[in-house]
């Protein structure tokens, strides 16, 4: 009877093991299928990413990648970044930028051990790549008789149009460097360190730190990865870097200042301009202030804009100040009208506690005015 009993146990023993490795074996064959599935899955979703691409048909000659005119580091360093991702798709890109950069955008390049990429003169004939703008106004001479091949952008819809496909891929993101950074992941292209450099440094720049309203999810995940990346520990350190050369104007004179971070824009039959400046304390604001009111007025019939802005920016720490200026009686209306209840004016300028920002607040708002003027 105890032998009985032991080769029942033995047997049971045996159908465990066997229905354990059974199960275990089924578990490693299902994660490897799991695995397979994931893998295929991701492998389809480059490839469907990547089919816009496919769609451009063959493009001869070169595709220049270029941002707007008075470019900013979202601009520059976007442009250097999205022909980096074209080059490494099998395209003949470069990136041009379309005047002189502004001191952040050098120590972020400098930073990066990148070189400041060549000046376009005109885009006519061109292929073209237009990144963090969508306006000809703000776009490359000769642009409108180029190729258009893709915008890459986070403000609203410009003046671009085309009579052929296009990729245009515009997101409500706090920097163009974000969706440049979502479509290397889009179509599975691996970022190097310096790239990610140059790219953290544009999304800090254009989301003052992510401290801006214009802030997103996106753009947090964005500087996550893009610093450990780039091997930049200490983000905020870098940023402060990056502030204290924005707020450097050594050697320019107050109409270089104005128009070193400068877009016009067009609305209805009007033509205005804003240019941004950083400063570091309020009384660095109200001298710069002071000194935009004298020489706004000069750069409307240089331009051929109706009226001008110049937008103050304090912003740093935990610090939100925005000062605009108008250029006349007419600029001074349109800000009255767009901010009725808000900005204290000392005679030259409007004081706006906490800041704003150029595109989600400040354009939207002189919109809404313009477009309540006379069609004719």
């Amino acid at each position: 009877m105890t032998m009985v009993k032991e080769k029942h146990i033995i047997i049971i023993i045996c159908l465990i093991i066997s229905i354990l490795a059974a199960g275990t074996g089924g578990y490693f064959i299902g994660k490897h299928t799991e695995t397979v599935h994931y893998q295929s899955e991701q492998d389809l979703e480059i490839r469907l990413n990547r089919s816009d691409l496919d769609g451009l048909g063959e493009i001869e000659g070169t595709i220049y990648v270029t941002g707007h005119k008075s470019p900013d580091s979202d601009t520059v360093c976007g442009s250097i970044a999205y022909a980096a991702l074209l080059r490494k798709l099998g395209y003949d890109a470069v990136p041009v930028v379309l005047g002189d950069i502004n001191q952040e955008s050098a120590y972020i390049l400098q930073t990066a051990g990148l070189d400041v990429p060549e000046r376009l003169e005109d885009a006519s004939g061109l292929n073209m790549v237009l990144v963090d703008h969508s306006d000809y106004s703000q776009s490359a001479d000769g642009a409108e008789n180029s190729r258009i091949l893709s915008v890459i952008d986070h403000h609203g819809i410009g003046t671009i149009t085309t009579d052929h496909q296009l990729i245009y891929d515009s997101r409500p993101l706090g920097a163009a460097a974000t969706v440049i950074w979502i479509r290397y992941r889009n179509y599975g292209v691996e970022l190097d360190k310096q790239t990610a450099h140059i790219l953290l440094g544009a999304v800090l720049s254009d989301t003052k730190n992510l401290k801006a309203d214009t802030t997103t999810f996106a753009d947090k995940e964005a500087v996550k990865t893009l610093s450990d990346i780039a091997g930049i520990t200490d983000v905020d350190a870098f940023y402060q870097n990056m502030y204290k050369a924005s707020i450097s104007y050594t050697g320019m004179t107050d109409e270089e200042i104005f128009f070193s971070d400068y877009k016009e824009y067009e609305r209805g039959l009007t033509k205005y301009s804003i240019g941004c400046i950083n400063v570091y304390d309020e009384a660095d604001a109200l001298n710069m202030a002071e000194r935009m009111k004298a020489i706004l007025p000069s750069t409307l019939p240089t331009t051929g804009m109706d009226m001008a802005f110049a937008q103050i920016n304090i912003f740093h720490d935990d610090i939100s100040i925005t000062y605009i200026v108008p250029s006349d009686d007419t600029a001074d209306e349109v800000i009255r009208a767009a901010f009725p209840d808000k900005g204290e004016f000392d005679g030259t300028s409007y004081k706006f506690d906490p800041g704003m920002s150029r595109k989600q607040v400040i354009v939207p708002a002189i919109t809404d005015v313009l477009d309540s003027y006379p069609k004719e």
